[in-house]
């Protein structure tokens, strides 16, 4: 069994506080779990129900470093106390009396492989079961959404109809205003809290939100880690602008083709991009801001208009007179996660004139007319409606505001 090294240096973070001692019979353990993030390992979350103790030599071959008695207290304390569902032990010269657990001695890392698949299956699945019946913090949280965060009634509507489709959108205000937690909570739209929400910081650079190649071996980004969840990229003016600008490509394809003289990677992603910005430096808001009006459109500048063409959702928060949303989190999970409608969408005289109108009013580019007609059949739907009225198309044209001429003169 060969298992390629990452490629990167890996932070271990352990819970409770180990001595010195301890640490020695954590091999075994990060090994495992290694073996699970590379896909090695059938089945990983079964791994909830397992414990490891011991060190591995250079060969793979499990050694006890400490006596025997001092191994057994390590693994009773670091992983049987702690975690109640841990139904079987593995490791070297293990002798737990009493403790419930089925304990089974590898001298091998190649080994774990073929005894973990043996494990009793019945006994894996009430462990899971009682897992599953313990909801974790983060469930918690995402259960209660954006109930909790006071009107900006036009944003969470906007955030329904952009999940729904997967749709990008940019959000803009001073600090402070709920642009995080709006987008913290619109990743409970997509599946509960079971997505992933990646939010990178702008100092990472290209390589960090597409991916790079170290030490021989591809290493993803951000953006495909996200792969079925949420991609937030907070300040976004502030990240470099290859890195930025990177984005045009795989919003359009979702496919990233990494090429260097030593390989190529290819990595496909369906993260749905969310990101934030201040339309100044200063952060502030007229009357508020302190930017001179040159310095504001420099700012703003940052945004080419070819990158700004692959968020169809703008939406501006802070509005502190929006009124209530008027629909429960749990309804908007339910709308978002509902199947789609099959079947063109049927369009209205004047909702069909209302857009040619807008169209000829300065909309050239191809890219935005799709987006127009998209937006307004997904207002449409949101009404609960069949045909696509004017009004939609009204909707649809408001929250494309950074792609109309002359903006950044405001």
């Amino acid at each position: 069994m060969e298992v390629a090294w990452p490629g990167k240096a890996l932070t271990l973070h352990v819970h409770p506080h180990c001595s010195q001692e301890d640490m020695m019979h954590l091999d075994l353990a990060v090994a495992a779990a290694l073996l699970a993030i590379q896909g090695k390992m059938p089945e990983p979350e079964r791994l909830q129900t397992m414990a490891f103790c011991g060190m591995l030599g250079l060969k793979g071959d499990v050694v006890d470093p400490l006596p025997h008695r001092r191994g057994t207290e390590a693994v009773h304390r670091m992983s049987l106390q702690e975690h109640h569902n841990v139904r079987n032990v593995f490791g070297l010269n293990l002798n737990i009396p009493g403790s419930g657990e089925t304990v089974t001695r590898l001298k091998h890392l190649s080994q774990v492989l073929t005894i973990i698949q043996s494990v009793d299956h019945d006994k894996l699945g009430n462990a899971r079961q009682t897992q599953r019946n313990r909801p974790s913090r983060k469930e918690k949280a995402a259960s209660a959404g954006w109930d909790n965060l006071e009107g900006e009634a036009h944003a969470k509507k906007w955030l329904c109809i952009a999940a729904k489709w997967k749709l990008p959108v940019l959000l803009a205000g001073p600090p402070g205003v709920g642009k995080s937690s709006l987008a913290r909570a619109s990743a409970g739209l997509l599946n509960g809290s079971h997505v992933p929400f990646l939010a990178p910081h702008p100092s990472g650079g290209t390589a960090g939100l597409l991916g790079a190649w170290r030490k021989g071996q591809p290493v993803a980004g951000a953006w495909a880690m996200a792969d079925g969840g949420v991609l937030f990229l907070d300040e976004f003016p502030e990240w470099p602008r290859p890195a930025r600008e990177s984005l045009r490509h795989i919003m359009d394809t979702g496919v990233l083709d990494l090429h260097r003289a030593d390989g190529c990677a290819r990595w496909q992603s369906s993260a749905w991009i969310l990101a934030a910005m201040n339309m100044c430096a200063c952060g502030q808001n007229p009357p508020l801001c302190v930017c001179s009006s040159s310095e504001r459109n420099q700012y703003q500048k940052r945004l080419s208009g070819p990158l700004l063409e692959r968020f169809p959702v703008q939406l501006e928060v802070g509005n502190v007179t929006d009124s209530a949303f008027e629909r429960p989190w749990v309804a908007c999970q339910q709308w978002v996660q509902r199947e789609r409608p099959s079947g063109m969408t049927t369009w209205s005289p004047t909702a069909s004139q209302r857009c040619e109108q807008v169209v000829r009013g300065g909309m050239t580019s191809k890219r935005l007319q799709r987006h127009l007609k998209a937006l307004a059949e997904g207002h449409a739907c949101w009404r609960e409606a069949h045909e696509v009225m004017a009004s939609d198309v009204e909707e649809a044209y408001d929250v494309m505001w950074m792609t109309r001429p002359g903006w950044r003169q405001g």
